[in-house]
């Protein structure tokens, strides 16, 4: 039976198109019990998302796949991980390349700004869950970013939060994550503080389950944490 006959399959924007295609063809419709179904089919998008981003450099390693399991693991709990992760190995053994942009497209016109721009800090949780992210990763998240429409400085951000760069110090990461360069004023540092604090708060997040917005959380403190310090630098 061929992946196009499930296009269309059911009710919920996540049961058309290219995104209700990998549930009908590699899941299984029956996935969805009708309980909090918008939030199950964000997290399926996840995965799928993050399957193309694990595979990007052409190869999947047994750690590489320990690591991920530990992060859903810390993400999602343990019961809800070991369904994750074995939908996760599924896709993986799949070929879903040619669907990356019209599933992210789907993901576009139907998921707010906010929730896309936590499924870009999730990639990068992933990508990062093996203390190492891989130049091919970071260009697929990238590419992914711009099938969103969220810029670039959005993307440096919250990038910004796990690349270690041992050419750049903490404090250029402190100014990267706040989105501004390092001869901003106390005024623009402040504004650019409240513009953050509010574009990234976990209550802008719409139809993710409490776990997603738990991870939100890290960023949104993220943000705190390099206001603070350059603050302090500045002696405020």
């Amino acid at each position: 039976m061929s992946l196009g006959k499930y296009l269309g399959i059911g009710a919920g924007w996540f049961l058309a198109g290219p995104i209700g295609a990998i549930v009908g063809y590699y899941i299984g419709k029956n996935f969805f019990d009708g309980n909090n179904n918008n939030a199950q089919a964000y997290e399926i998008s996840l995965l799928i998302l993050s399957s193309l981003v694990i595979k990007s450099d052409g190869k999947i390693v047994d750690s590489e796949l320990t690591f991920v399991r530990n992060f859903f693991v810390k993400t999602f709990g343990t019961h809800k991980a070991n369904k994750y992760f074995k939908i996760f190995n599924r896709l993986n053994k799949e070929s879903l390349e040619s669907k990356l942009r019209p599933v992210c497209q789907q993901i576009t016109a139907n998921v707010n700004h906010a929730s896309r721009l936590q499924i870009i800090h999730f990639l990068f949780g992933v990508s990062a869950s093996d203390n190492h992210i891989d130049s091919s990763e970071i260009m697929l998240i990238k590419k992914i970013s711009t099938y969103f429409n969220i810029n670039s400085y959005d993307f440096e951000s919250i990038k910004s939060m796990f690349l270690k760069n041992n050419n750049s110090s903490d404090i250029s990461k402190w100014y990267k994550i706040l989105e501004i360069d390092e001869h901003a004023t106390t005024q623009d540092i402040k504004k650019a503080y409240r513009k953050m604090a509010m574009k990234f708060h976990p209550d802008k997040l719409q139809n993710v389950s409490l776990e997603i917005k738990k991870l939100a959380e890290e960023k949104f403190l993220a943000i705190k944490e390099a206001y603070d310090n350059i603050m302090k630098i500045k002696g405020k």
